[in-house]
């Protein structure tokens, strides 16, 4: 991870895309950058900072008690990394990880409790926030029940892919999208036949974008 204060980085970037925060709070913040794979926050471990995507995309996993790890979520720009467990809803941190390159606003969480959870601002912010969360997660389970596996799994492929290149274990995407495994196996099959994938090593997959925004959910 490679950060900057707040205050240097605008010296010579302006942004124009940050949701409204007290001047003080900004003034605490740095502008943080991460690399693809890279963690932003281990599952278990007390929150130190919270996190604004700017730039980029990331997924939340969990680690289950057999050591199973499930594919919860994606976040991209505009997201918030962190609000659940300084809301007091989550108690336990999940793993939360850079696909590609990630740039984000990082906010000390003492300045987070010391400014932050007594701005009724900030409060809209997350609200409005976690309602279009809760949209999406519905959103989510009525496509899985809507459309054919291979609309999903384009569009999963889209949204999990960086740089065009696709990298997610089989079985965690089975999980994540509701299907058996071998369902899956078979779809994959067809999109190399079809040319909208073309695999490049183990769970390794080069993604004809173009040919699969055609087939994914709009």
């Amino acid at each position: 991870m490679e950060k900057i204060y707040f205050q240097d980085f605008c010296k010579n970037e302006t942004l124009h895309y940050l949701p409204k925060l007290p001047k003080n709070v900004l003034d605490a913040s740095f502008i943080v950058t991460f690399k693809h794979n890279e963690t932003i926050i281990h599952e278990n471990e007390p929150l130190k900072n919270i996190y604004y995507i700017i730039d980029g995309k990331a997924k939340i996993t969990d680690i289950q008690y057999n050591g199973k790890s499930i594919l919860l979520q994606f976040l991209k720009n505009k997201d918030w990394i962190g609000e659940l467990t300084i809301l007091g809803v989550e108690e336990e941190t999940k793993n939360v990880t850079a696909i590609g390159n990630l740039t984000c606003l990082m906010i000390p969480l003492n300045i987070v409790e010391r400014y932050l959870l007594i701005d009724i601002n900030f409060f809209k912010e997350l609200s409005v926030f976690l309602s279009k969360k809760l949209l999406d997660r519905t959103n989510h389970f009525s496509k899985n029940q809507s459309y054919e596996l291979k609309h999903r799994l384009a569009t999963f492929l889209l949204e999990s892919s960086n740089n065009d290149i696709y990298q997610e274990s089989h079985i965690v995407v089975a999980e994540y999208l509701g299907v058996s495994y071998r369902h899956l196996l078979q779809i994959f099959s067809d999109f190399k036949s079809l040319g909208y994938i073309k695999k490049i090593g183990k769970n390794n997959y080069k993604i004809n974008h173009q040919k699969l925004m055609e087939i994914s959910i709009k």
